[in-house]
């Protein structure tokens, strides 16, 4: 069974759950970004209290006032007990989780489990308060309704049964913002939000068995934007379907069902359906972005409208040159090896200048000799789909 030993994430986790009441389907994508890593960066170094040149100015200044608002708040309770990247189960359930990759069943303690970033317990288990850092951008549910911090909570409850009122906290240093709310978990409270988390779980386990199954997906805005099924959703295709057929009616068919990828044909068209409303989105932002540059009263709720430029390397000789000026000498080598230059671009030039007959074979004989002196590396192969110019039979 997996618990905090192993450091294996619950399939139910707290921070899934919000999105999981939003649709049972929903799926987490797995995937790092730049603004994930350097949050997880920023979360690791609040927990040791130290500092890393890893992290940019404005990212230390935040861990700086993470760490010290934690040690403000437990400076409250003296003799209080501290808890830090504890593994919480909010109860003795045992949730049975399907291992796709190992072909397996997995047991998990608890209908739902995490670690928390902070808490700070009373002396005598009655008052906690529960901080949770948030490093992005972006907003978060509020304290009030917000199912990960509910799970925190009920985790810790189960350690102190006495507990009484609890504050939940996150604390969002980069938009300069903390939510908080404190419950009263008397009087059946407690039970209740056990309630709401185990019915949420239960549903989601339900809608796990069976892959094909989508009659429990709910599109909405919070979780299909970050669910790994939404290109596999039948809900999702319905809304993309019938914004395809105002866009191009003439291209979009009534149905296409992209749970089951089997009909070569019927994939066509789902792939055509995807290019209509991608420019439909990129025609529909540009027009919403044009419309409040011209009128700047009209500012969509929950934008803002920033001006940005970007920067194009002109001579990336120079560009090095002036970066080295700025790097201890045993790193300015590192410059050397950031230069990017498309390879494409190299073998137009070959193939331009090279003579009659000869255009292919000079550029392939500069490919091998690129690869041979290791200043290119041969990359994974990969593959795609691209429109073939074969007229398809109807």
């Amino acid at each position: 069974m997996s618990d905090a030993a192993t450091r294996v994430h619950h399939p139910y986790s707290p921070s899934k759950l919000q999105s999981l009441e939003a649709c049972p389907k929903y799926q987490s994508t797995n995937t790092a970004s730049a603004a994930s890593l350097a949050g997880t960066k920023q979360h690791d170094a609040v927990e040791a209290k130290a500092d890393t040149l890893e992290l940019d100015d404005h990212q230390a200044l935040a861990v700086a006032q993470c760490v010290a608002y934690s040690d403000e708040t437990a400076a409250k309770y003296p003799g209080g007990t501290i808890i830090k990247e504890e593994y919480l189960p909010i109860d003795d359930e045992v949730v049975h989780a399907f291992n796709r990759s190992e072909n397996r069943v997995d047991e998990f303690k608890g209908t739902t489990a995490g670690y928390l970033d902070f808490a700070v317990v009373s002396a005598d288990g009655t008052v906690a308060e529960i901080i949770d850092y948030k490093f992005g951008q972006h907003a978060v549910e509020p304290a009030e309704n917000n199912l990960q911090g509910i799970a925190y909570m009920l985790g810790i409850r189960k350690r102190f049964p006495k507990l009484a009122t609890c504050t939940v906290q996150f604390v969002m240093p980069h938009r300069d913002e903390i939510d908080i709310h404190t419950f009263d978990l008397t009087g059946g409270n407690a039970e209740q939000f056990h309630i709401r988390i185990r019915t949420v779980v239960g549903r989601a386990v339900e809608a796990a068995w069976d892959p094909a199954d989508f009659s429990t997906a709910r599109p909405n805005i919070g979780a299909c934007l970050f669910c790994a099924l939404v290109g596999k959703c039948p809900k999702v295709a319905e809304l993309a379907i019938n914004i395809g057929q105002k866009f191009a009616p003439l291209q979009v068919p009534a149905t296409v069902t992209p749970a089951l990828i089997s009909d070569p044909k019927e994939v066509s068209l789902g792939i055509k359906v995807a290019q209509v409303v991608e420019a439909w989105a990129k025609s529909y932002r540009a027009a919403a972005t044009n419309k409040a540059v011209t009128d700047p009263d009209f500012i969509p709720e929950g934008y803002k409208l920033i001006s940005m430029t970007r920067r194009t390397v002109e001579s990336a000789m120079e560009l090095a040159k002036i970066g080295k000026e700025f790097l201890p000498e045993d790193k300015r080598p590192e410059v050397d090896k950031l230069f990017d230059i498309p390879i494409g671009g190299v073998e137009d030039l070959i193939r331009l200048t090279a003579p009659r007959g000869q255009k292919d074979a000079r550029v392939e004989e500069f490919g091998a000799r690129a690869l041979e002196a290791g200043a290119l590396k041969e990359g994974e192969p990969f593959a795609v789909l691209r429109q073939s110019t074969k007229k398809i039979s109807g």
